[in-house]
């Protein structure tokens, strides 16, 4: 897989590049001068472009997408409340595109994520190669019927119906570890937080998050009209 290399900015359009010539609607750059280390270059209609290396973020906006993934700020959210280091064991369900899986093996010693669907694990399969996710294994596996990994530091369950997975998470658990949920609606949050109950797990706490970005410009300062607002509930519970 040729993976990206290169990142260039022009009048707030990015391009990336992988190998060989880029060409844009501004001209082309020649390999030769993406190759360099500059953070200039041009075309050869001598327009200007902005040259980054690629990032993480940069090769996460290369992804397949396939199934809805969990945006930026419930990543972040995530990654904070699972208390996670470079020495935890984290199991992930579903897998989806596999970006969560990804961004918690950028944190975690190692990731086993769960997926039922083929065509899922195949996008998801293409991402972590993309993004160098070593760490991250993937199991054909119905979490529902089952946990194979024990002593594990955290269990994200990204699935309609979460509840059904708690019994197998309390056992694969240790103590005091993690699960997290991912979840659309509130109806959803109180079937999880009834059965979290009956299986005697501590729910830490339930929260949404809402993100709205500033646009400033000198002295013109003004929130966007548009906002990242409710996408889903995440709830964290602790296993005692």
């Amino acid at each position: 897989m040729d993976k990206v290399r290169k990142v260039l900015i022009r009048n707030g359009k990015q391009y990336f590049w992988k190998a060989g010539d880029l060409h844009t609607d501004a001209g082309m750059v020649k390999e030769d001068e993406l190759k360099k280390d500059d953070s200039y270059v041009e075309s050869q209609l001598g327009k200007g472009f902005t040259m980054f290396p690629a990032s993480f973020l940069d090769k996460v906006n290369r992804m397949k997408r396939g199934p809805q993934t969990l945006l930026p700020k419930d990543l972040a959210i995530i990654s904070y409340y699972s208390g996670i280091d470079r020495n935890s064991r984290v199991v992930d369900a579903g897998t989806g595109c596999g970006l969560l899986a990804i961004v918690l093996s950028r944190i975690a010693k190692e990731v086993t994520t769960y997926e039922r669907e083929e065509k899922n694990i195949e996008i998801a399969k293409h991402n972590i190669e993309l993004l160098d996710a070593e760490n991250v294994t993937i199991k054909n596996k119905d979490i529902y019927e089952g946990i194979d990994e024990t002593g594990l530091d955290l269990i994200t369950l990204d699935l309609p119906e979460p509840w059904r997975a708690l019994e197998h998470a309390k056992k694969a658990l240790k103590a005091g570890a993690y699960i997290i949920t991912y979840l659309p609606s509130i109806t959803q949050v109180m079937d999880l937080v009834n059965e979290a109950d009956r299986q005697g797990l501590l729910v830490d706490r339930t929260i949404e998050i809402l993100e709205r970005e500033w646009h400033v410009e000198g002295k013109k300062v003004r929130p966007s009209s548009d906002m990242y607002g409710h996408t889903a509930f995440l709830t964290i519970i602790r296993k005692i």
